[in-house]
């Protein structure tokens, strides 16, 4: 089987084509949604909840069937609803989640095709490869990955464009584009910036040479504190295979570990259930690692990871994160990141007071700063409503009469006229944190974790602290051990003070080493303690955690 390379883009009939048919089966769900609105006012409220947990299922089925028929850029679209637990009804955000990394894979010959093309010049795999799986670990819309041992030993992740997928992707994405344009005054945000920030974002994820840089630097970012000090990583990192990339075929450093999106199974077969004391720990370990890691990128190097879904994060032993897919990102100017900076600011000092008149001021004069316009005869709180929801925890009271759901007419999203595109990636990754925080049950706010960040970025202020320097080969790239050795300064052991001072971002950082130091103390002990001992102790810590928070 031959591996086309087509990549000419497609023509008017078959984007119309695309464009109505998945119109043609979205129209009758959202049709449906308001026949029951308008029609379920004569119903008692327990046969109007039956209806639309019928409606659920058929629409979220309808829905999923649609997408994978098409695939495209409408799988990033179910992507994106599978993580909003907040907004969408259960049966859509699980029936989606299989678009996360499960789509159909291509055949065994095809990648066997592109990769000895791309890599070896027609020469057979075996030339750098001691063995390869032709089973793939995730099929996803626009490339594969198969485990793989080169000829050294090193296990490695080789990931596979699928040949004529641009085509597609870029003809759905210019239909969404047309749409949001045309039907922009109906529509309650400016969408056409988002698809045009999105189809930017494209060009990155297309590009593996691209990907491989970017994964440089999102590993540099998360291994620097927002003032420029080196650190461990806040979250793993693979890195690319130096000589073993192309634009469509990208080598790099195996991940061991279990996709967040399929945590929850694989907790369930060790016994943990969810809403257990030890899967609130886990949780809570995820979302701090999530926590520091974007707020480093964002406040610290200005370099942010646009595609943040949960089949991207990987779940290691010990409830370690590491991040994969560095495809969609994007360099912020030192301006938006400083602008950012004191949105933050301005939340805590809100939420801390419980709010001002003057607050309301200068969260509207920050807001128009960072690009953001309310439409004409907004109320004067909507900037400070969209400043809490996109960084307070969602329990926050809103002023003004605005609502933290998003989807309600009385939320802050619905008051706003356009926005800057950088504020697309951030949304995504805040939308990622809170979506996992609100089915872990947790009360998360990133104003608060992130508030010792936005401090230092702005003490840096324009001229910028020390930050990492992108073009540094892989070999400079700081190590773990490079990064204990600077965090322990010139002590031959690593000492609590030494550590406290290097996670400086936070004094809940310092404690969290101590607390792993207790961990791995407690794991020794534990081996010899009751089960009945270590289920206690397990809740106990769970309390604690939360207490914290």
């Amino acid at each position: 089987m031959s591996a086309s390379f087509d990549d000419k883009p497609l023509t008017g009939p078959q984007r119309v084509v695309r464009a109505v048919t998945f119109w043609s089966k979205v129209v009758p769900i959202l049709a449906a949604y308001k026949a029951v609105e308008v029609t379920g006012k004569d119903l008692s409220e327990k046969e109007l909840e039956a209806k639309y947990q019928e409606l659920h299922e058929w629409g979220s089925e309808r829905l999923e069937n649609t997408i994978k028929e098409l695939k495209g850029f409408y799988v990033k679209t179910g992507q994106v609803i599978s993580t909003r637990v907040d907004l969408f009804p259960e049966q859509y955000t699980s029936r989606l989640q299989s678009l996360q990394d499960d789509l159909d894979p291509m055949p065994a010959s095809v990648v066997r095709e592109v990769i000895s093309r791309e890599l070896l010049q027609g020469e057979p795999l075996e030339s750098i490869f001691a063995s390869f799986d032709d089973k793939p670990l995730g099929a996803a819309s626009i490339a594969q990955v198969h485990a793989a041992t080169l000829r050294d030993g090193r296990k490695v992740a080789v990931k596979v464009q699928r040949p004529n997928c641009e085509p597609k992707l870029r003809g759905d994405i210019a239909n969404l584009k047309s749409f949001s344009k045309k039907l922009a005054s109906a529509l309650p945000v400016d969408y056409y910036t988002v698809f045009c920030e999105l189809e930017r974002a494209l060009d990155g994820e297309l590009d593996f040479l691209a990907e491989a840089q970017a994964a440089l630097k999102v590993y540099a970012s998360v291994s620097h504190t927002a003032d420029g000090k080196p650190v461990a990583p806040a979250v793993g990192v693979p890195l690319p295979v130096q000589g073993l990339a192309s634009r469509r075929v990208l080598v790099m450093d195996f991940v061991e570990g279990t996709p967040l999106n399929r945590l929850s199974a694989e907790m369930e077969k060790r016994g943990i259930k969810p809403g257990s004391p030890e899967s609130q720990i886990a949780g809570r370990r995820i979302l701090e690692q999530l926590t520091v890691a974007f707020g480093r990128m964002m406040l610290g190097a200005g370099f942010i990871h646009g595609d943040p879904h949960p089949g991207n994060i990987f779940v290691q032993p010990g409830a370690k994160v590491a991040l994969i897919d560095c495809g969609q990102v994007k360099q912020i100017s030192t301006e938006y990141r400083l602008q950012l900076a004191e949105a933050i600011l301005l939340v805590n000092e809100w939420v801390e007071t419980g709010g001002s008149p003057k607050l309301i001021q200068t969260a509207q004069e920050k807001m128009s700063n960072f690009g953001v316009t309310f439409v004409n005869g907004s109320k004067p709180e909507a900037a400070v409503a969209l400043a809490l929801l996109l960084f307070a925890d969602p329990d926050t009271p809103m002023p003004g009469g605005f609502s933290s759901a998003e989807l309600s007419d009385t939320s802050p999203i619905k008051a706003i006229n356009s926005f800057p595109q950088e504020l697309v990636l951030l949304g995504r990754a805040t939308i990622l944190i809170k979506g996992i925080a609100k089915r872990l049950g947790i009360k998360w706010s990133l104003a608060d974790k992130w508030k010792v960040m936005a401090q230092q970025a702005l003490e840096c202020g324009v001229d910028g602290c020390r930050m990492p320097t992108w073009s540094s080969p892989i070999s400079a790239i700081p190590t773990p051990a490079d990064l204990a050795a600077a965090a322990a300064g010139s002590s031959d052991r690593l000492r609590f003070r030494s550590v406290a001072k290097a996670y400086g971002e936070t004094n809940k950082l310092a404690v969290q080493w101590a607390t792993g130091k207790g961990a791995w103390v407690a794991s020794k002990v534990g081996r010899v303690l009751p089960t009945r001992v270590k289920k206690a102790a397990v809740s106990v810590a769970a309390k604690l955690a939360a207490r914290n928070d």
